[in-house]
C-alpha cells in the first residue's frame, strides 16, 4: 500500500503529544515506528529487548540494521553534541550497507536527526515533529529514500539544498531590507562558496576555513560573524603586507586571494544562531571538489528563491544542450582548423594566437554555465594545439612549453563577457569562472607539468550586472576591426501572458517600430539585438556569429512573419539549427517546453548544417543549400495570413458568436426545466457545439430564435425574460457594435446555420497525430470557438484529416500555451492543396468515408479519446494512414520518407502557388 502522508503527520503529532507526558516517553519510539508502518513483529521484538533486532551498542539506544538509530537523552544534555558524536562513532555509522539510514537524537524538547545517505541535518522543536515527517521516510522503505535521482548532479543539488538551509537561517536572524543589504548577503554567500571549494581543491589548505570557524567560534554562534569577517578581510591583504605580522596564526595563514572576490567592503551578516553555525559547519564538511562549476551556479540561484528549491536543477541548461549551441558555432570549426594545421608549425602558432583573442559573449548569462563550458572546451582545444605544436617541433608532450607561451594558458577569463540581471547569479557567475579556471589549470598541469599558481586570482570574466535589453551590447563586449566574437546563451523564453510589466516595457523598447511584436516570445529580443550586433561587427570589419537556445515557437506561426524578415533583411542567414526537441536536463522534474538551437551568421556563403530527429531518437545532420525561418531546408519564404484560400477551396469562417451574456445558452438541466414550464420553447432549441462539446462530448443547448416573431416571443414569457436580459447586457456594453445588436436581442451576433458543414476546433492538442474535425447539419449551432466550412464534402474533410495538413498546422499556426491555434487566415487559407485527378479524388473520398465509418464503431468514445495518441484505436489509425497515402499520392508519385520531406514539399508548393497567383 502507498504511504498516507496526511495520516503519518497526524500519527507523528499524537506520538509527540503523548511523549510530552514524562511517563510516556519510553513509548515514543514504538509509536514512531508504528506510524511509519514498521512490522508489528519488529516493534514487539524491540520492546522485548531482542538483541538480534536491536543492534545498538550505545546503552539506552535502539537501532535496526539498514533502518534507524534512536537515542533519547536526559534533559540538559546537548542533543547536537550527542548527534555529532554518534555520526562520528564507527559503532553507529561504519560506512557499510548495514548502517542506519537516519540517526535520531532527542531530549523531548528538541529533536535532531542526521540523514546518513544525504549527510543532512534536521532539527526542530519536538512538538513540531510532524512538520518534518518527510525527513524520516527512508525508515519507511527504500521506495521513499530521500535522495533524488540527479546522477552527476547529486553533489550540486545537495550543496544547493545545504546552502539553502544556511540562507534561511541567516535571513531569519537578520533583517535585509535595502538592495545594498541584499547585495551584501549575495556577496557573502559567494565568498563562502569559494572558501568551501578552495579548501577541498588545494587552493586553501585542507579544511582550513571550516576548521577556523569550528575552533574559533562559540557554539551559540555569537562571534561567527566577527571570525568570518576577519577571515574575509585577511584574504584581501597581500601575503607580504606588514599587517599580517600582527594577526594570530589562524588568520595569518589564510592566503591572499585578490581577483576582486574579497576586495569590496561587504560586511558579513551580523547575527548567527547556534543552528546557523551548525549548518555552516555541515556545509564545510561536504566534498566540494565534486561540485561541477558548469552547472552548480544555476543550482544556487534557487537558494535565494525558496519556492524553487523543491525543483532544484529544473531550469538550468544541460551540458548536451550547451554543446549543441557552441560546438557547431565555433568548437567544431576550430577543431577542423586544427586538423588542417597539424604538422605545420606556422599554422598551429597562428591558431594558438587566434584562440587567445577570441571573445565569447553571453548576454543572458545567468550563473555562467554557457561561458564555463565554452571556457573549458577552448582550454581543451588549446592543449590539443600545444601538443600538436610540440609534435611538429619534435618535443615530448611533457617537455617545456616556455618557447610556446610564458607560464600557463594564454586563454584568459577576460575574453569572456556576460550580462545578468540578477545580482546573486551575477556574483556566482564570476565565482564559477574562477573555479572553472582552477580545474582547467589542474588538467593543464597533468599534461604539461607547468601551471601558474592558483592564488592570487586573476581578474574574472567581464560579467556585467544589468538589463541586457537596455544595456548597449557593444559597450559591454566591444567589437573592433579584426575581432572574432561569438554570442551564445539561453535567454529567458516567456511567451505572451507570462511576462512581467518590466519585460513588456523591454519588448516595447527593443521592437519599437515593429508590428504585432506582442505576439513574440521574450527570447526574440535577444535574436533581434544579436542580429544588430552581428551587423555592427560586419560594419567594423570584425567577425561575429551567434547561437541561442530558444523556444521553438519563434519558428512557428505568426512569430515567423514578425521576427525573421527584419533579421534576414540585415543580410543574416541561419548557419545551423537543431529542430525542436524537448527541453531536458538531469533533474527529476523537467521544464515542459520544446526548444530549438539556432545559429546566425553574416558570412556570405557559409556551410550550413541542419540537425533533424531520426525515428530512433538520434540526430541526422544534413547540409542544405539554405535553412528557412521554419528550420527546414528551403528558401526564406515566410507564410503570412490571407483573407481567401490560396487554392480553390471552400471558404472557412468562425462559428456564431452569441454575445448574449449567457442568457441564450442552456445546460441540459436548464433546457429540461424550461421545456417543463414552456413546452413551446423546445421548438426553438438547438444543440450548441464548441470545441469542448465536440472533443469531450459535453452537452449544451441554445435558444436559436433567429426567425422568431415578436408574437411568438410574447407567447413564451420565460424565454422573453432571457431576451430582455440580452438587450440590457448589450445596451450596457462599451462597444458600439454590441449596443447596435441590442436592437435584435433574441438573436446571436452571427446567424450562421448551414444545412451541412465541417466543424474544426480553434484549438487542438499538440500531442495529437491528427486534429479531429467532424460533419454536422442545421440542428447544430457552431460557436465562435470553432471554425466551419459550409457545404463541405468528403474531399474537404479528407484533406484536413491528413498528416500533411497536420504538419502545416504545427508549423504555421500560432499557439495557445502549448496547444495549436487553428486560424482560417493563417492555416487554412495558406494551405497548398493538391490537384488530384478525378480517380484520385474518388479514392480519397472513399478513404475519408472509411475514417468516418471506423469512428462510428466507437460510439461511447469522445473525439478526445479517439485521437489521444496513447488511446487511439489501431483500426482508426490504420484508416488515417491509408488516407494519408492516398492524399500524398496526389502531391507526388513517390511517397515521402519523413515529415521534413513533407514540409519541404509543402513550402515549395506554397511558393509555386503564390508565384502563380501573383503572375495572374
Amino acid at each position: 500500500m502507498a504511504l498516507n502522508h496526511g495520516q503519518l503527520m497526524e500519527q507523528f503529532q499524537r506520538a509527540a503529544e503523548k511523549a510530552a507526558i514524562h511517563s510516556e516517553r519510553d513509548e515514543f519510539i514504538y509509536d514512531f515506528l508504528h506510524a511509519l508502518e514498521r512490522p508489528k513483529t519488529t516493534i514487539t521484538k524491540l520492546r522485548n529487548g531482542d538483541p538480534t533486532t536491536n543492534v545498538a551498542k550505545v546503552p539506552g539506544a535502539i537501532a535496526v540494521r539498514q533502518s534507524f538509530f534512536f537515542e533519547p537523552v536526559e534533559d540538559g544534555r546537548d542533543v547536537h553534541e550527542v548527534l555529532t558524536q554518534r555520526i562520528n562513532d564507527p559503532s553507529v555509522i561504519a560506512g557499510k550497507k548495514d548502517d542506519p539510514r537516519v540517526v535520531i537524537i532527542t531530549d523531548f524538547n528538541t529533536i535532531t536527526a542526521w540523514s546518513v545517505l544525504k549527510k543532512e541535518r534536521m532539527e526542530a522543536p519536538f512538538m513540531e515533529l510532524d512538520r518534518h515527517y518527510a525527513f524520516f521516510l527512508p525508515i519507511y522503505g527504500r521506495g521513499y529514500e530521500q535522495v533524488e535521482d540527479f546522477r552527476e548532479l547529486e553533489a550540486d543539488v545537495k550543496a544547493a539544498r545545504m546552502l539553502g538551509h544556511l540562507f534561511d537561517e541567516i535571513r531569519e536572524a537578520n533583517e535585509f531590507e535595502t538592495s545594498e543589504e541584499i547585495h551584501g548577503l549575495n556577496v557573502f554567500l559567494t565568498r563562502l562558496l569559494f572558501c568551501f571549494f578552495a579548501e577541498d581543491t588545494g587552493i586553501l589548505k585542507q579544511n582550513q576555513f571550516t576548521k577556523l570557524v569550528a575552533e574559533h567560534t562559540e557554539k551559540d554562534g555569537s562571534n561567527v560573524s566577527d571570525v568570518i569577517q576577519a577571515a574575509f578581510n585577511v584574504m584581501n591583504v597581500p601575503d607580504d603586507a606588514q599587517e599580517r605580522e600582527r594577526l594570530p596564526n589562524s588568520l595569518a595563514t589564510l592566503p591572499y586571494v585578490n581577483g576582486g572576490l574579497f576586495k569590496s567592503n561587504e560586511p558579513a551578516p551580523k547575527v548567527f544562531t547556534a543552528k546557523a553555525r551548525r549548518v555552516l559547519l555541515d556545509c564545510g564538511s561536504m566534498k566540494w571538489n565534486e561540485i561541477n562549476p558548469d552547472i552548480f551556479g544555476s543550482m544556487f540561484q534557487s537558494v535565494v528563491e525558496e519556492e524553487k528549491r523543491s525543483n532544484l536543477g529544473q531550469h538550468y541548461t544541460s551540458v548536451p544542450t550547451i554543446m549543441k549551441t557552441i560546438a557547431p558555432l565555433f568548437l567544431d570549426p576550430l577543431r577542423d582548423d586544427l586538423d588542417v594545421a597539424r604538422g605545420n608549425e606556422k599554422k598551429l602558432e597562428a591558431l594558438l594566437k587566434r584562440l587567445h583573442k577570441i571573445k565569447v559573449f553571453d548576454p543572458a548569462c545567468g550563473s555562467g554555465n554557457f561561458l564555463i563550458i565554452a571556457y573549458k572546451e577552448l582550454r581543451r582545444i588549446e592543449m590539443d594545439v600545444l601538443m600538436a605544436l610540440q609534435e611538429a617541433r619534435g618535443e615530448s608532450a611533457a617537455g617545456s612549453i616556455d618557447s610556446i607561451m610564458v607560464g600557463t594558458s594564454g586563454i584568459r577569463l577576460s575574453q569572456f563577457y556576460g550580462i545578468e540581471i540578477h545580482d546573486f547569479a551575477h556574483e556566482v557567475a564570476m565565482l564559477s569562472l574562477w573555479i572553472a579556471e582552477h580545474q582547467a589549470n589542474q588538467a593543464f598541469r597533468e599534461k604539461f607539468g607547468d601551471v601558474s599558481p592558483p592564488l592570487p586570482l586573476k581578474a574574472g570574466g567581464n560579467i556585467t550586472c544589468g538589463n541586457a535589453l537596455s544595456e548597449p551590447w557593444s559597450s559591454i563586449c566591444p567589437v573592433d576591426r579584426g575581432d572574432e566574437v561569438y554570442l551564445i546563451g539561453n535567454p529567458p523564453f516567456h511567451g505572451q501572458g507570462k511576462r512581467s510589466d518590466e519585460q513588456a516595457e523591454d519588448m516595447e523598447r527593443v521592437f519599437r517600430g515593429f508590428k504585432k511584436h506582442k505576439y513574440l516570445d521574450f527570447v526574440s529580443c535577444w535574436y533581434w539585438l544579436g542580429a544588430n550586433y552581428l551587423s555592427l561587427a560586419k560594419g567594423r570589419e570584425a567577425i561575429a556569429e551567434l547561437a541561442f537556445v530558444s523556444t521553438n515557437s519563434i519558428n512557428q506561426g505568426v512569430q515567423v512573419a514578425t521576427l525573421w524578415p527584419p533579421i534576414l533583411e540585415l543580410g543574416i542567414k541561419i548557419r545551423f539549427a537543431y529542430q525542436g526537441f524537448k527541453w531536458r536536463n538531469n533533474a527529476r522534474d523537467q521544464a515542459g517546453v520544446h526548444v530549438s538551437v539556432i545559429g546566425l551568421t553574416m558570412k556570405p556563403e557559409p556551410v550550413r548544417f541542419l540537425f533533424t530527429r531520426r525515428s530512433d531518437g538520434g540526430w541526422e545532420k544534413t547540409q542544405p543549400i539554405n535553412i528557412s525561418p521554419y528550420l527546414l531546408s528551403g528558401t526564406d519564404t515566410v507564410v503570412t495570413d490571407r483573407r481567401k484560400p490560396l487554392a480553390q477551396a471552400l471558404p472557412m469562417m468562425s462559428g456564431s458568436k452569441p454575445l448574449d451574456g449567457g442568457n441564450l445558452i442552456l445546460s441540459t438541466a436548464d433546457r429540461e426545466a424550461l421545456i417543463d414550464q414552456e413546452p413551446h420553447a423546445e421548438h426553438w432549441m438547438k444543440r450548441l457545439m464548441g470545441a469542448d462539446e465536440f472533443l469531450k462530448g459535453k452537452e449544451r443547448w441554445c435558444l436559436w430564435l433567429a426567425d422568431a416573431s415578436q408574437d411568438e416571443l410574447d407567447a413564451m414569457p420565460l424565454v422573453l425574460q432571457r431576451v430582455e436580459r440580452v438587450r440590457e447586457k448589450r445596451q450596457s456594453s462599451r462597444d458600439a457594435g454590441a449596443r447596435k445588436l441590442a436592437e435584435r436581442p433574441h438573436q446571436f451576433r452571427d446567424l450562421l446555420n448551414p444545412s451541412r458543414f465541417i466543424l474544426v476546433p480553434s484549438v487542438t492538442s499538440e500531442r495529437r497525430e491528427y486534429a479531429p474535425i467532424g460533419f454536422f447539419g442545421s440542428g447544430i449551432i457552431a460557436t465562435n470557438l470553432v471554425q466551419i466550412i459550409p457545404n463541405a464534402g468528403l474531399y474537404d474533410f479528407a484533406i484536413l484529416q491528413t498528416r500533411m495538413h497536420m504538419l502545416w498546422l504545427k508549423t504555421v499556426a500560432g499557439r495557445l500555451e502549448t496547444r495549436y491555434r487553428y486560424s482560417n487566415t493563417l492555416v487554412y487559407n495558406t494551405f497548398p492543396w493538391p490537384a488530384p485527378t478525378v480517380s484520385q479524388r474518388k479514392d480519397i473520398e472513399s478513404k475519408a468515408q472509411e475514417v468516418l465509418d471506423t469512428r462510428a464503431l466507437y460510439p461511447t468514445k469522445t473525439m478526445a479519446d479517439l485521437y489521444d495518441p496513447e488511446k487511439m484505436p489501431d483500426d482508426l489509425r490504420e484508416a488515417h494512414r491509408s488516407l494519408d497515402e492516398a492524399v500524398e499520392n496526389t502531391y507526388r508519385a513517390t511517397l515521402f520518407r519523413n515529415d521534413n520531406e513533407r514540409l519541404e514539399y509543402l513550402f515549395k508548393r506554397y511558393e509555386t502557388l503564390i508565384a502563380k497567383e501573383n503572375k495572374a
